[in-house]
């Protein structure tokens, strides 16, 4: 099976049921400030973020290889290498992005204001 047959249920209720999988895992690693958007509505080629903020690299780091792990389970596999060592990791799962980050640089970014007309979906 390849990549796009495993991700083929693109915006389905598939990916909603792993992003709450997603959020619940980050809360109980303590991420804090979860939030999925939906931007189905207002972006051709992307479907879910997912962001979380850690409070320091170390636990960014570690609520990314948590993810990794949930989603490998699921079959699952990133279409980037993250740098783990960063403020702002990225994981991209094809319709389902995580963006883990410390509380500076989501300040700083603020990708909820500029999505600001995705639809907020409950963690």
């Amino acid at each position: 099976m390849n990549n796009s047959q495993k991700n083929s249920n693109a915006g389905g209720s598939d990916s909603i049921t792993i992003l709450r999988e997603c959020a619940v895992l980050l809360e109980e690693k303590k991420g804090e400030n979860i939030a999925i958007l939906d931007l189905r509505g207002v972006n051709s080629y992307l479907d879910y973020f997912l962001i979380v903020t850690g409070n320091s690299h170390v636990h960014c780091r570690s609520l990314a290889r948590g993810v990794m792990k949930l989603m490998a389970s699921r079959n699952r596999s990133a279409r980037n290498k993250a740098d783990l060592n960063s403020g702002w990791i990225i994981l991209d799962f094809d319709e389902i992005i995580i963006h883990i980050f410390t509380e500076d640089l989501r300040g700083f970014y603020q990708l909820e204001k500029l999505w600001s007309d995705a639809v907020t979906i409950g963690g």
